[in-house]
């Protein structure tokens, strides 16, 4: 099959609009993680200084984390360069090439959590060092100053929380409603199982009405014809 046929295959069905759509926003969520780590490399201060942007709520802290949250697999670069690669591959795959049976809010997870796996991923091969920003890890700078021990966090670590979240949340909506729906079918078929019984009970109660009244009918007949034979028998004594 020549290419040109396999595309035409692959993307009949689909909608171009929506599948474009979300191609540019993963892209577009991925620039603005570029953008915005190179803003706080350039503009913050490393350390312990932070700017506030919400007084008790919110500020910025420049770190650089040679780990996963909570300091996790701390200078273990090429253990999580594989990770990130190896999850950002896996979901683009799924994404591109099952897209016509994957639903609306599984579209939009994936397209969150695929510039959340690349953004990072460019963060700890070593990009931002070929740009003369030294660094040693990702680029965090967001950070809850309300909650302390949260971990400070960049745009592509909320890609990824937000669209496993839609994931869940969406996969919980999705199976309470084809709960609601599988017990209205099962309702339907009670109903429909209840009203074929009651009118196989009506047609039965209908025939043994006419048989019943049929057999009357015979009865008088016969008691009739049982008169008459005793009339004649009487005559003709």
């Amino acid at each position: 099959m020549k290419l040109q046929e396999k595309l035409n295959k692959f993307f009949q069905g689909i909608s171009l609009k929506q599948y474009f759509l979300l191609l540019g926003l993963s892209l577009l969520l991925f620039v603005l993680d570029i953008i915005t780590k190179y803003i706080a490399a350039t503009h913050l201060t490393y350390g312990d200084n932070p700017v506030t942007a919400i007084p008790y709520i919110f500020d910025f802290v420049l770190i650089f984390n040679n780990g996963a949250a909570w300091n996790f697999l701390a200078d273990q670069k090429w253990l999580l360069c594989m990770i990130s690669l190896v999850m950002g591959v896996a979901i683009l795959c799924v994404y591109l090439f099952m897209f016509k049976k994957l639903p609306t809010f599984l579209k939009v997870s994936l397209s969150m959590m695929v510039a959340g796996s690349f953004g990072n991923l460019v963060d700890r091969i070593g990009y931002w060092a070929q740009l003369g920003i030294y660094k040693h890890g990702v680029i965090d700078f967001l950070h809850f100053s309300f909650w302390s021990s949260f971990p400070v966090f960049n745009l592509a670590d909320s890609y990824l929380v937000v669209g496993i979240a839609i994931l869940i949340v969406g996969y919980i909506v999705l199976s309470i409603k084809d709960t609601k729906v599988s017990k209205a079918s099962a309702n339907d078929t009670i109903i429909n199982e209840v009203s074929s019984s009651d009118l196989k009970n009506k047609l039965a109660a209908k025939e043994n009405d006419v048989t019943k009244k049929n057999n009357e009918k015979a009865d008088s007949s016969l008691e009739g014809v049982e008169k008459n034979d005793s009339k004649a028998d009487s005559s003709s004594k």
